[in-house]
């Protein structure tokens, strides 16, 4: 039987998406273990925490019931009330992120100059494209929707028992929630794609569509801050009693947005088939609504993006503007250049740094609401109590680890690159010096960003200047520890034959195995630190030189054996 050329293309999409990764000799076995690392340390970590959160809110929803909440309303006790918030949350999170994934997918990946000269429709290009990214982007949403589930399930327990068959239409639904809650927030961003490329394909200027991206993120974080207003405060508690009395802004707007997810709810709340029914139904009919709206608008749409790809501004540029200078510095001014001007690159590996000095402030400036952060910040000021200056210490080490690998600028170094690898050999510039502009590409956003962190909690803790110098010193160690790591994933396997700048990204496993690397190494350094102080008689000020100067001595042969590793990967790649 033949297939659909939907199906083909989207057989093939799925297949040259896939990363190629070595398999035999010693990189086989090096990659073999990150994968094993980065199972281990990030995806049951996140899974077992969504399960948790998931569980416990359940279980507040549940021992809220009948009683007088903050705001004097009697809780309802909607027993998946919790479950409900919750499904919103990843739903929001998932449209806001996507939009831009699927507007370039759709519209402004490589392979469609190559698609469309192919016996194509475009209805069917789009089924592909779409079903390729629904399935691309969300299989670690699925592990997660799975864990929530679970985790409800466990919480209700003898009520879940007491649904007798019920519970078996039950589970069926979170086992349809888990694969297709995705799917809802996905067709919002293609249609939100289609109808602004065809109102704005006059505009010439793609930013419009990143701007709404960011406007949606805004307007969830809005709504979700102001679902606490009348509650006397932000709070877990105060967040909770809202939801067990049916009082949350923020649930009561996405139970009409993502109106399928209450539906969902229900089914496994009451174990009723024509619930689960609908709520199949609902998401059938959101996707034809989809694809019947993107066959009537995705041709001209098509052909209104490669205008607006192929717009360009002439500028008059004076030669003697012009004038040579240190390859290095050129070297540098390119990468730069490519970062910033790269949407997905600058949102993604350099804006994404700034969420920890504002982050930071943000919860530090707010810390008057929180007595336990309010009284750690006094026992730190104090000085008589050493645990908070470790907390301290063990903190900043792993949000340095941590800050480094997400920001990716390290493991897509030669990601970047793409299918032009190549033409860096014929650069008048040899290879050392090459990765050491990579590197430093590395090092300058992510230390400068990590100083202001550190000079944000400087000014609220009233950490002093020679403290503060150290904290700097000792982020900066960590963060050149993980740059290694990273340019050394990436120049082992580069990820070159992608399709679009967000497929360099997401795409790209050395992301996720260095996250994996990153936070191993950071839990040791972690360990050791908290073991040291408890099980020895030193003082913390000695315990943090000792540390400084543990990182410090691994990052000096890590340097200089890692460097030449990535020349011999460059040599290799080439």
């Amino acid at each position: 039987m033949k297939d659909s050329p939907a199906k083909v293309l989207y057989s093939t999409l799925m297949k040259n998406s896939e990363m190629s990764l070595p398999s035999e000799g010693t990189k086989g076995h090096l990659y073999l273990s990150f994968g094993i690392i980065a199972v281990t340390c990030i995806m049951l970590p996140c899974c077992i925490a969504m399960g948790v959160i998931s569980n416990m809110l359940t279980q507040s929803m549940i021992s809220t019931e009948g009683l007088v909440g903050i705001n004097g309303a009697i809780n309802q006790g909607a027993m998946t009330n919790g479950l409900t918030s919750l499904l919103h949350i990843l739903s929001a999170f998932s449209m806001v992120f996507s939009l831009l994934v699927i507007f370039n997918v759709l519209f402004f990946s490589a392979d469609l100059e190559y698609l469309v000269t192919l016996p194509f429709k475009p209805v069917e290009i789009l089924r592909g494209k779409f079903f390729h990214t629904y399935v691309a982007e969300s299989i670690m949403e699925f592990l997660i929707l799975f864990s929530v589930f679970v985790g409800y399930f466990i919480a209700a327990g003898s009520r879940f028992i007491q649904l007798g068959p019920g519970a078996i239409v039950a589970v069926l639904a979170g086992l349809c929630g888990t694969i297709l809650m995705p799917m809802l927030p996905l067709v919002y961003c293609a249609l939100v794609s289609f109808i602004l490329m065809a109102l704005l394909k006059n505009v010439h200027n793609k930013k419009i569509f990143h701007r709404f991206a960011y406007i949606f993120l805004l307007l969830f974080i809005f709504l979700f801050l102001a679902s606490f207003n009348g509650l006397g405060g932000i709070s877990v508690e105060n967040y909770m009693d809202s939801l067990a009395g049916n009082d949350n802004l923020f649930m009561t707007v996405c139970n009409g947005i993502f109106f399928t997810t209450p539906i969902l709810c229900k089914a496994i709340e009451t174990g009723n088939f024509l619930f689960l029914l609908l709520y199949l139904a609902l998401n059938l009919a959101a996707l034809l609504i989809m694809l019947t709206v993107g066959s009537l608008l995705y041709p001209s749409c098509l052909y209104a993006a490669a205008a607006l790809g192929a717009k360009r501004t002439v500028s008059n540029i004076d030669k003697k503007l012009f004038k040579v200078q240190p390859p290095l510095l050129s070297y540098l001014k390119k990468e730069i250049k490519t970062l910033l001007r790269t949407r997905a690159y600058a949102s993604n590996c350099i804006w994404i740094n700034l969420l920890w000095p504002i982050g930071i402030f943000i919860l530090l400036s707010t810390s008057g609401n929180n007595a336990t952060l309010s009284h750690f910040i006094e026992l730190y000021r104090d000085g008589s109590y050493p645990r908070a200056e470790l907390i301290m210490l063990i903190a900043l080490i792993g949000i340095s680890f941590i800050a480094t690998a997400m920001n990716s600028l390290a493991s897509t170094a030669f990601t970047r690159e793409g299918l032009h690898t190549d033409l860096i050999k014929y650069l008048p510039m040899d290879l050392g010096s090459q990765l050491l502009a990579k590197a430093l590409i590395a090092l300058i956003p992510t230390g400068l960003v990590l100083i202001m962190t550190i000079l944000v909690i400087a000014f609220y803790i009233g950490v002093s200047p020679l403290t503060t110098v150290y904290y700097c010193a000792l982020s900066i160690a960590s963060v050149i520890l993980t740059i290694v790591i990273g340019l050394y994933m990436d120049s082992s396997a580069p990820y070159t034959d992608w399709s679009d700048e967000y497929s360099a990204l997401r795409g790209n496993l050395n992301n996720f195995f260095n996250m994996a690397i990153a936070m191993v190494i950071a839990l040791f350094v972690c360990a050791f630190t908290f073991l040291l102080f408890e099980f020895t008689s030193i003082s913390i000020a000695a315990e943090s030189i000792i540390v400084l100067v543990a990182l410090i001595l691994i990052d000096i042969p890590a340097v200089i054996i890692g460097r030449k590793l990535i020349l011999r990967n460059m040599g290799e790649m080439y």
